[in-house]
């Protein structure tokens, strides 16, 4: 592809988060279909998280930063056993393999560290991965597990 002045353009990867390196929305709905079922069994929990007042947050600190930090803190709880996806903004998504309650305690951890490490906080659903639903369900069933958890003030963690 020919830029407009005249140099070779490389084609935008739709499906990487240019900020986190994380795959996204797009990839997630390439790869999985909104309305399709889960076709192997290896992810046991779906977990969706946003950081807690972010556009305020990001008025008075380095915005990108903590978006970072909060991806490492993440990835290190979840040693690889499952996928983190920036869903939007400052909204993510991750399927994993572990079980609820294994998830439920590293996602105490990622928040604890969050909390003691950034200016911002993190709000999370954790929902066991109903394989018979759609994966929309599954999904909407996490949000709403992440909107009660934001109604109690954030900064937690539901299953």
């Amino acid at each position: 592809m020919i830029g407009f002045f005249g140099k070779k353009k490389e084609p935008k990867n739709t499906t990487t988060d240019r900020l986190t390196g994380l795959k996204n929305r797009d990839y997630f709905h390439q790869n999985f279909g909104e309305l399709g079922v889960f076709k192997e069994d290896q992810y046991l929990t779906m977990v969706v998280f946003d950081v807690d007042h972010f556009k305020a947050a990001n008025e008075i600190i380095d915005g990108d930063r903590a978006l970072k930090d909060i991806v490492r803190f993440c990835q290190e709880e979840i040693e690889g056993k499952g996928l983190l996806m920036r869903w939007g903004g400052d909204e993510f998504l991750a399927i994993l393999e572990f079980t609820p309650e294994e998830t439920l305690k590293r996602f105490k951890e990622f928040i604890h560290k969050v909390e003691e490490h950034t200016a911002v906080t993190v709000s999370a659903g954790i929902v066991e991965i109903r394989h018979a639903d759609t994966i929309k369900t599954n999904y909407y069933r996490a949000v709403q597990k992440c909107y009660l958890v934001k109604e109690m003030g954030g900064n937690g963690v539901k299953l």
